[in-house]
């Protein structure tokens, strides 16, 4: 079913520094700055910006929180043991171990997603790929790129809690600024959904840090959702009836999706729609797409989804972590 397109969410957003921020480039500096702003030319000039990789690490590492508070086995540890001894083992490490007890020379997609933890049929692991993809965040068109200032930092002694000699450094950080980036969710079953909304509200409300010394008070991003758009491959069920928009995840347009990998069945819900918030498009029936603003969408219902499914959430994989 991975090898198809079948449903898709695009949500666009963008992110505002709130106070400083820095996202390293990772390069040795031989000259200036010990901790440089990642950049890209772009534009004709360098301009600083924020990597898809990174706001996926902060994205996955959120959701990570929300879904142990309700249920303690409904995040594995990515980082967790690669050998057989170690305790507890990550999704892609105990499925490796499944895969050399059930003697195949290979697990199928279906058995990775159908076994795997919530968070890890979102986001992935070493054994599949993940429905989440993020873009990297460039400078939204029509403002001007943030300047980076430099700023002093010294190392801590944790003996006196005092400044440690020698330990001083300089890093770039900038205060203001706005990016664009966007989120695509593919093949995605409605609790997913509900899950990525827990983590955009929060994005909205300012608490999601990013970047370095977020113990240090850096890093504070508020995010503005600014669309939402829906696309349905196949013409088998109409999107918009009347005045209700049709919310189709995967188990609702898949008829093996329960049985090959274990989603949810005849996964569905209906929502109302305010006619000047909501666009429709078909492509000749190919392809449906449905554009709905961020207060129009279903986040209450989708939110009772993930809850449920996260509350009845049995790891599959508990007898190798």
């Amino acid at each position: 079913m991975f090898k198809r397109l079948v449903n898709e969410c695009k949500i666009e957003l963008t992110l505002r520094p709130q106070g400083a921020m820095l996202i390293k480039s990772g390069l040795a500096q031989i000259s200036g700055v010990d901790m440089a702003w990642v950049r890209v030319f772009r534009n004709g000039q360098d301009e600083v910006y924020l990597p898809g990789s990174s706001l996926k690490g902060t994205i996955r590492s959120h959701a990570e929180r929300i879904a142990r508070t309700l249920n303690e086995d409904a995040a594995c540890d990515p980082f967790a043991g690669h050998r057989d001894k170690d305790k507890p083992h990550s999704c892609g490490t105990a499925l490796e171990l499944y895969q050399k007890r059930e003697k195949k020379t290979e697990l199928t997609m279906r058995e990775a997603y159908r076994l795997s933890c919530p968070i890890c049929k979102l986001f992935g692991n070493t054994q599949m790929m993940g429905r989440l993809a993020t873009e990297d965040a460039y400078v939204k068109e029509g403002t001007n790129p943030p300047s980076p200032q430099q700023r002093d930092g010294v190392g801590i002694d944790r003996f006196t809690g005092g400044a440690a000699r020698g330990a001083k450094f300089e890093l770039e950080v900038i205060t203001e600024g706005e990016f664009h980036t966007t989120f695509h969710l593919t093949n995605f079953e409605l609790w997913q959904l509900g899950l990525l909304g827990f983590v955009l509200h929060d994005l909205k409300d300012g608490l999601v840090r990013f970047g370095s010394g977020k113990s240090r008070g850096l890093g504070k991003v508020q995010a503005t959702i600014d669309s939402i758009t829906l696309h349905y491959i196949g013409n088998k069920e109409k999107i918009i009836t009347n005045s209700h928009v049709n919310l189709l995840g995967v188990g609702a347009l898949f008829k093996q999706a329960n049985e090959q990998y274990g989603m949810q069945i005849n996964d569905r819900l209906q929502f109302k729609h305010n006619n000047q918030n909501v666009s429709e498009h078909d492509l000749s029936g190919l392809r449906q797409t449905v554009k709905v603003t961020f207060d129009d969408f279903p986040w209450q219902q989708l939110a009772e989804k993930w809850l449920a499914f996260v509350n009845n959430f049995t790891d599959a994989l508990a007898d190798f972590r």
